[in-house]
């Protein structure tokens, strides 16, 4: 189903004279085509032509925007569907590969005990000692009861060990340039559909900071206002 409001660029609780205006703004432009480019021209006015009859009428106008809510809503219950679906697929593949696990360790158990392991010698963790009075008699009375461990004592007690700092984790945002229609404006919704309220309006080539990818809108922020925008306007993606 088409959304004409995005044909005409307006939001989707436009008054009927900033529809009018958005029309005469878009005819003007597709009516100075001409040669080579007139078939693409004409079929695009004749798009936008259809928008604005349907939208300027206020019964028309009406009978579209439930039958446009009633497609979402539809078009909303399907992607939810496939994704259950895909997710009992994964619970299903997960608890049948428990139980392959559990039969394999079972046969194996019945075929002999597993090989006991040795678990490698822990080293003696060196004593530091800040006093070098009380350093000293240790020392020597470790000597005395173990002369193998003497090489693990530290020569200097008040010798700190260095601690690899942190690694930074990555961000996962980042910036991206938009690119609207012919309108040359796109628009920030609230929500991440087009029946949401607009929070602004965005020019064309404009940086925005990209925050959630999505299937349809992406998560952005413009000027410390957090939206959604069309996926289709993300240069690159």
């Amino acid at each position: 189903m088409k959304d004409f409001y995005y044909i005409l660029g307006t939001a989707s609780n436009a008054t009927p004279p900033e529809i009018d205006a958005a029309y005469q703004k878009l005819a003007r432009k597709f009516r100075q085509g001409d040669g080579e480019d007139d078939d693409f021209m004409d079929a695009h006015f004749r798009e936008i032509a259809e928008a604005y009859d349907v939208l300027q009428d206020a019964r028309r106008r009406s009978k579209y925007d439930a039958a446009f809510k009633k497609n979402q809503k539809k078009y909303l219950s399907v992607f939810k569907l496939k994704y259950l679906n895909i997710a009992v697929a994964i619970t299903f593949l997960a608890v049948t590969a428990l139980f392959a696990d559990y039969v394999i360790r079972t046969i194996r158990g019945h075929e002999g005990k597993k090989a006991v392991v040795p678990k490698p010698a822990v080293p003696a963790t060196p004593v530091v000692l800040s006093h070098p009075k009380k350093h000293h008699k240790f020392v020597t009375l470790l000597v005395k009861k173990h002369p193998a461990k003497i090489d693990s004592i530290p020569k200097h007690p008040q010798q700190a060990i260095p601690i690899a700092a942190p690694k930074p984790t990555p961000d996962s945002t980042y910036t991206a340039t938009l690119h609207a229609n012919i309108t040359g404006i796109v628009y920030l919704h609230q929500s991440p559909n087009y029946t949401s309220a607009v929070l602004t309006k965005i020019p064309d080539a404009a940086q925005v900071r990209v925050l959630q990818k999505g299937k349809i809108f992406y998560k952005v922020m413009f000027n410390d206002q957090t939206g959604y925008v069309l996926k289709s306007c993300i240069e690159g993606k």
